[in-house]
């Protein structure tokens, strides 16, 4: 209608235009314009007919697109991998639109979702349902905005994270109209997210098991290193227990197993200097880890045994490992923690007993190396002993044959090692069973002297043995020395019996001959006997001088002076002493030069010798002859000046053989007197004795059956003193340069 009236209205206007536009008048003015508006109304009629027709149209047409809007609305949000749910704005309980899609989310179909006001609330899940709720209240009072992750439990128990997405539709002025929620299944991406988070917190744990497994790592090596390098173990062991808490324990311990079964704390240290310290003494349970043999860990692992124990104070948790090393046992380790919840497991337990595997070594190591060295230190003893030592094992077979063996019998080792010692030492077989052999070395036990024969000759050695469960220990030493020794010995006290015998029967008879009253002697016999007694006397007076003078220089009690003296002078007046008391068929001469320097000795002592020495050639030249005593310069190895005091004969002489034993004690060249010689055996010796004490040296110069020539070298003085030239005595007979 109201178009109608319009187009009346325009018409008339159309009209009123036309007219005026026409110039017409004022009558016909009001019939045009009455004409005009019924052309008007009835254009208007036709224009609103047209107009309602064509607006039906629009609005099927307007119909027609939202309903194709809608369907392509549905189309869309049905096929999108999410659920669409419609409801009026603060009020989840009113379902507008729920798309099918909740049924393959949830189990429950679009009308069951609508049908049950509250199944939503019902389905989330007990841990989230009081925060969600709250949620959807506080956005339901302000903006109706909304994003929250939660979960809802679907209709077979399923568990479905859910990300929701909530908005509230506005009209043009700003009304609410409706609530549009989206909820998307994230149960993948949660899954994912937590096994990434749980891949993760794997990652950081590996990272934290493999540094600290490269710490333990990096601990066994530096334990190793100390333990390989030890030159001294309790310092080493001292060492590894202070590595040993700066990552697994509090304090720690290592308590050594000495070889005589003392227990000794050899290793201590802590961590922290205000933790519970740990004693200086082995723990009880120490003994009881090294007696089982079993670690003792606190608090007992479920997969392994373990002795009860009473802990320290202040120990949370203790791991004791015993030490051992080829099956013996060594000593304990010992790891404590003290603060709560830092229990030791299993892989702590394997690390103490890796360490203590590796200490165990060490120690026996050390302990070998020890008596490696004590056995090469008896293998040098063995060595440089004088003693022969013997080793048979229990096959009778020899395992050891040391270098004084070889000397003693002069048979190598290479000739003996392996085969039975009756097969290479004469006169073994014999002798064996008369060897002593003990059971323990103890000292005091007896042995016997028995002869062998070597290489060398025969020789009496003084043998015994000590049994063992590998064989049988031999000590011997040669004794032929000293049995000759002994020897001579028993010839001395033969030949002393008889040379103090024979002055002591002439001095008895000639004293009783004078005491006799029925046999009458003139002056002259009286005095004959009476020279003999002193001449007898003095006889037996050197005798017993020898025998204590070498009993003195034996002692070390002899006394020796340094005072210079003349050499000449003393030659003179030991050869005016030796013609008052040679032979007639004896001619002692002197040969000195006409000037030496001055000795540096003990001059009574030298004289002495020189004596000795004049006698001994008077005595060794029974058919007679000349004897020469005299002395020349010379120089000592060192190019010292030096006097050489002689004494030559021309009797029996010395075989060369027995040349390097004239100065022995108690040596006689002939010792059964076949030449008619006597004497102790003691005049040699002391005068080598006393040559020696006096820095100076004597030797002989000798053939057998044209004399001997003893020659003894002494130092002269440093600052000699003016002294007259001696002039030569001459000598009884022609004089001999």
């Amino acid at each position: 209608m109201l178009a109608a009236v319009a187009a009346a209205v325009i018409v008339a206007a159309a009209t009123v235009i036309t007219w005026l536009a026409a110039g017409a008048t004022a009558g016909w003015w009001a019939l045009a314009v009455s004409a005009a508006a019924v052309a008007g109304l009835v254009a208007g009629s036709f224009w609103s007919r047209a107009e309602r027709k064509e607006r039906r149209a629009e609005v099927a047409e307007l119909r027609e697109r939202v309903r194709q809007a809608e369907v392509e609305y549905r189309a869309i949000i049905e096929s999108l991998p999410l659920l669409t749910w419609l409801t009026v704005p603060g009020d989840r309980s009113s379902s507008l639109y729920i798309s099918p899609h909740v049924e393959t989310m949830l189990g429950y179909s679009p009308a069951e979702w609508r049908s049950e006001p509250q199944l939503f609330s019902r389905l989330l899940h007990p841990d989230d349902r009081e925060r969600v709720l709250a949620e959807h209240e506080a956005a339901g009072r302000d903006s109706g905005q909304l994003g929250s992750d939660y979960r809802l439990v679907a209709r077979e128990g399923r568990i479905v994270w859910i990300h929701e997405e909530t908005t509230t539709v506005r009209d043009a002025s700003g009304k609410p109209i409706y609530a549009q929620t989206f909820l998307v299944d994230v149960s993948d991406r949660r899954r994912a997210d937590e096994e990434r988070e749980r891949l993760r917190a794997a990652e950081r744990t590996a990272a934290n098991l493999r540094t600290v497994r490269q710490r333990r790592l990096d601990l066994l090596r530096d334990a190793g290193e100390v333990l390989g390098s030890a030159t001294d173990m309790r310092a080493s062991l001292q060492r590894v227990v202070e590595l040993v808490v700066q990552d697994l324990a509090d304090w720690s311990a290592i308590d050594v197993l000495e070889p005589n079964g003392e227990l000794t704390r050899t290793g201590v240290a802590r961590a922290e200097p205000r933790g519970a310290e740990p004693a200086h003494e082995p723990d009880a349970f120490v003994q009881a880890v090294i007696k089982s043999g079993l670690p003792l860990v606190t608090p007992a692992l479920p997969s392994r045994g373990s002795p009860e124990a009473e802990l320290p104070r202040g120990v949370a948790s203790l791991v004791c490992v015993p030490v051992t090393s080829r099956g013996q046992p060594l000593g304990a380790l010992t790891v404590a923690r003290t603060f709560e919840g830092s229990d030791y497991g299993a892989d702590e337990l394997a690390l103490a007993e890796d360490l203590a595997a590796r200490i165990g070594i060490a120690i026996d190591r050390a302990r070998l190396y020890l008596e490696v060295e004590e056995r090469a230190d008896a293998a040098r003893v063995l060595t440089y002993v004088a003693d022969a030592v013997l080793l048979l094992d229990r096959a009778d077979a020899i395992r050891l044959w040391n270098p004084a063996a070889e000397s003693i019998t002069g048979i190598a080792a290479s000739d003996v090692i392996g085969r039975p010692p009756g097969e290479i030492i004469q006169g073994w077989r014999d002798a064996v069973d008369s060897i002593p052999v003990s059971t323990s070395p103890d000292p005091g036990h007896p042995e016997v002297m028995i002869p062998i024969e070597g290489k060398n000759g025969e020789r009496w050695i003084a043998i015994s043995g000590v049994k063992f469960f590998g064989g049988t220990v031999y000590a011997f030493r040669d004794v032929t020395e000293g049995r000759h020794l002994e020897e001579l010995k028993a010839d001395f006290i033969a030949t002393a019996s008889h040379e103090l015998r024979t002055p002591l029967a002439a001095v008895y008879g000639a004293a009783q001959t004078l005491l006799r009253h029925d046999f009458a002697l003139d002056e002259a016999g009286r005095d004959r006997f009476v020279s003999l007694i002193a001449d007898e006397s003095e006889r037996l007076g050197r005798i017993v001088n020898e025998i204590l003078l070498a009993n003195q220089l034996d002692s070390g009690r002899v006394e020796l002076g340094t005072e210079p003296f003349d050499p000449i002078e003393l030659v003179d007046r030991v050869v005016e002493a030796a013609r008052t008391h040679a032979p007639p068929e004896i001619s002692v001469e002197r040969v000195t030069p006409e000037g030496a320097p001055l000795v540096a000795a003990d001059r009574d002592k030298v004289r002495q010798v020189l004596i000795n020495l004049t006698e001994n050639a008077i005595k060794y030249s029974p058919d007679g002859g000349r004897i020469r005593v005299g002395l020349e310069l010379g120089h000592s190895p060192d190019d010292e000046e030096t006097v050489v005091f002689y004494v030559k004969d021309e009797g029996i002489g010395i075989p060369a053989d027995e040349q390097a034993r004239i100065f022995e004690k108690f040596y006689r060249l002939d010792p059964q007197m076949t030449r008619g010689v006597g004497g102790t055996g003691l005049g040699l010796y002391i005068c080598s004795e006393l040559v020696h004490r006096m820095g100076g040296n004597i030797w002989v110069e000798s053939k057998e059956g044209e004399g001997s020539s003893f020659l003894l070298e002494l130092p002269v003085e440093a600052t000699p003193y003016p002294r007259a030239v001696a002039v030569p005595a001459q000598p009884t007979g022609a004089q001999h340069p």
